[in-house]
């Protein structure tokens, strides 16, 4: 039986999408690097744009110049693999934060043209490309602006890609494309599976061959998963894209499965977008200006941490950042971090130690004079729920994760996509309402926004009936307990009457269809007035209750009236 093809993990409408990157990156820093401490010495600069030059980074090469790469250089050789093919080699260090740094300058430039530039590595930039476009009246004249803005004001060239998706725009702007809307999948097709290597997923997937530091296990290697696809007779993204849905998750797991979904044109949906009621801010004034680079590490840490409080107060994580700077002189200067996860507190910190770095890097090498900082603040732009970024039930990456999205992924090959289903949050006034059940991976519907009035506040009963099972609410005299007009009980409740039978979650706690139970205690009843002002209008009413189960166990229960008749909704813990 074939597996049927299921979408292998939540996705979004792919956005038209602006890609600035700058070639081999890690290696122009490195040469900048190396010809500034030059000039301090006063040492004679050789030409290194004839010289052979290898980048290292952990004792392997990352990136070769022209030069080594004819000799027989080539990225991935030891250190000394690599001498030995090209002995006259310079050999400069990779240095993360002095390539974050200087990639300050470009972003830079980039800001003169459109607003709302993000990060996503050292060497690459993102940006949505629809008002931007606009503004300078097309997309092709943006990218012109882009590439003009650069050159004329770091002196470096970049190369600009606009699609429909980061994956699309980051290939195309290899050769300077503008992929028509909608295209962006017959585009991807031809390219080979190597190209997976420049996959926007974050630094966790082995942009360096290093799990992310905010990771306690390691994540699939993009070389190695490549290299395994390729072994395997999958040579282009188009053979890849071909797969059906469910086979990819189901023989390589969840991470792959979202390599797929990038193959296909598409894009993963961002966690579910929170808005606080009050914007949050952590923001710090600093006694002395910072006009150093090694000043920021010592004022990064507590207001990273004063962030993360703030957070974890409101259940939420961050996987999207704004830092903001204001100099002395009252100029303000931001920049935007977007992240593979949730941010931790280490990651905020190297985040702004990095930016300060950058702005002050930037006006060391002859850009805009900034000033001295004198504030920082934090604006995370994109909020999600903690449980959203936190680990799954067998954790987040590891091996038993894989299996279990693989067993999973077996059961709706094998049973149908609706076989396996997962609930979420819709909203809603009834707790039925609120949760949807919907297809494993599969696209989460949108969550109706209120206001709910008369919805139950937290904490909410841990089992909620889809089926409410019928009781009776009766009084010390036996008669019934109804809600009356005023939304005030007719007598005081003494007495619950389970009717219907077949319900496993009351048989747990000790409720058996046809006996009673005494009431303990109970709450003020809460009226509900659905659309009162239309034929089709309902009145009901909520009660909380405390009864004396057949164990002799105390159990508070939810029960709803409607027209005279009581149901249960739902069960505490």
């Amino acid at each position: 039986m074939s597996a049927p093809a299921t979408p292998a993990a939540p996705a979004a409408r792919a956005t038209r999408t602006v890609a600035v990157t700058v070639p081999d990156w890690p290696l122009l820093a490195a040469l900048d690097r190396h010809q500034r401490r030059l000039e301090q010495e006063d040492a004679p600069a050789p030409d290194l744009a004839a010289e052979p030059v290898l980048l290292l980074d952990q004792h392997r090469v990352t990136h070769a110049g022209a030069a080594a790469l004819e000799a027989g250089v080539r990225p991935g050789m030891t250190r000394r693999a690599a001498r030995a093919a090209c002995p006259e080699a310079l050999v400069l260090e990779a240095d993360r934060e002095q390539e974050t740094a200087l990639f300050e300058l470009v972003a830079a430039a980039v800001d003169t043209i459109a607003a709302g530039v993000d990060v996503l590595r050292p060497g690459v930039l993102l940006m949505s490309a629809r008002g931007p476009a606009r503004h300078q009246g097309g997309e092709g004249r943006l990218a012109e602006r882009i590439l003009d803005a650069v050159a004329e004001l770091t002196g470096w060239d970049c190369a600009v890609g606009i699609a429909d998706g980061p994956f699309a725009a980051l290939l195309a702007s290899g050769p300077g494309r503008v992929v028509r809307s909608g295209r962006s999948a017959e585009y991807l097709a031809p390219h080979p599976i190597a190209a997976l290597r420049s996959a926007p997923v974050g630094p966790g997937w082995g942009h360096r061959g290093q799990p992310s530091a905010a990771r306690t296990e390691r994540r699939l290697d993009l070389a190695e998963t490549v290299d395994l696809l390729q072994r395997l007779g999958i040579t282009t993204l188009g053979d890849l894209a071909a797969l059906p849905s469910a086979a990819v998750a189901d023989r390589f797991g969840p991470d792959v499965a979202t390599l797929h979904l990038l193959a296909r044109g598409m894009e993963p949906a961002p966690p579910a977008a929170h808005h606080p009621t009050q914007p949050l801010l952590a923001e710090t004034t600093l006694e002395t200006p910072l006009v150093r680079t090694d000043q920021a590490a010592f004022i990064a840490r507590p207001l990273a941490e004063q962030l993360h409080t703030m957070l974890v107060e409101r259940g939420l994580v961050c996987t999207r950042l704004r830092i903001v700077a204001r100099t002395e002189g009252g100029e303000e200067m931001e920049r935007t971090w977007r992240h593979d996860g949730a941010l931790t507190v280490a990651d905020v910190v190297d985040r702004i130690r990095w930016q300060c770095d950058g702005w002050i890097t930037r006006a060391r090498l002859g850009g805009p004079a900034t000033g001295a900082i004198t504030r920082i603040g934090l604006h995370p732009l994109q909020l999600a729920p903690a449980g959203e970024s936190a680990p799954a039930l067998w954790g987040s990456a590891g091996e038993a994760a894989q299996r279990a999205s693989r067993a999973l992924a077996r059961a709706q090959g094998l049973a149908g996509e609706e076989a396996v289903q997962v609930p979420t949050l819709v909203g809603g006034r009834l707790l039925a309402d609120e949760v949807a059940l919907v297809p494993w991976r599969s696209e989460k519907p949108e969550r109706r926004e209120g206001p709910w009035p008369g919805s139950l506040p937290r904490p909410v009963p841990a089992t909620v009936f889809r089926e409410r099972p019928s009781v009776r609410l009766e009084d010390a005299a036996g008669e019934p307990v109804v809600v009356t007009a005023r939304g005030l009980l007719s007598s005081a409740p003494a007495r619950l009457q389970v009717i219907a039978p077949g319900a496993p979650a009351l048989q747990r706690a000790g409720l058996r269809a046809g006996s009673g139970y005494p009431v303990l205690a109970h709450g003020a009843p809460t009226v509900l007035d659905e659309r009162w002002w239309t034929p089709g209008g309902n009145r009901a009413a909520r009660l909380q209750l405390v009864v004396r189960s057949a164990s002799a166990e105390e159990t508070a229960v939810l029960a709803l009236s409607r027209m005279g008749d009581w149901t249960l909704e739902g069960l505490y813990d």
